[in-house]
């Protein structure tokens, strides 16, 4: 099926940091997937900016700050797409999805 996603998304309101060179944007990802996040902001990115994005999920005793890309911009929004997770972070994630709904694909 064209368009599918390659990684389920999971609905979440988890408290992200975004640092986008000087500039720290603190915000809340909405859904999440092993493959990027989306992030609530008035703040606008562009398409293709370079960020990290800084996280916790409760499997984890430190901060996640995986590198990631600008992919898409919404009004109330913007999503990026990670780079490469650590293994321990890919295993974190999946223990934070089991306490998570799937977000139905749109």
């Amino acid at each position: 099926m064209p368009g599918r996603r390659v990684h389920e998304r999971f609905v979440c309101e988890l408290p992200v940091t975004v640092l986008a060179g000087e500039q720290e944007i603190t915000t809340t990802a909405s859904n999440v997937s092993l493959g990027g996040m989306y992030l609530l902001s008035d703040e606008r990115l562009e398409y293709g900016t370079e960020v990290k994005v800084r996280f916790r999920v409760p499997a984890l005793k430190e901060d996640a700050e995986p590198r990631a890309t600008v992919r898409w911009q919404r009004t109330d929004g913007f999503g990026v797409q990670f780079g490469s997770l650590r293994a321990i972070e890919v295993w974190a994630l999946n223990q934070f999805f089991k306490s998570l709904e799937s977000q139905p694909e749109s």
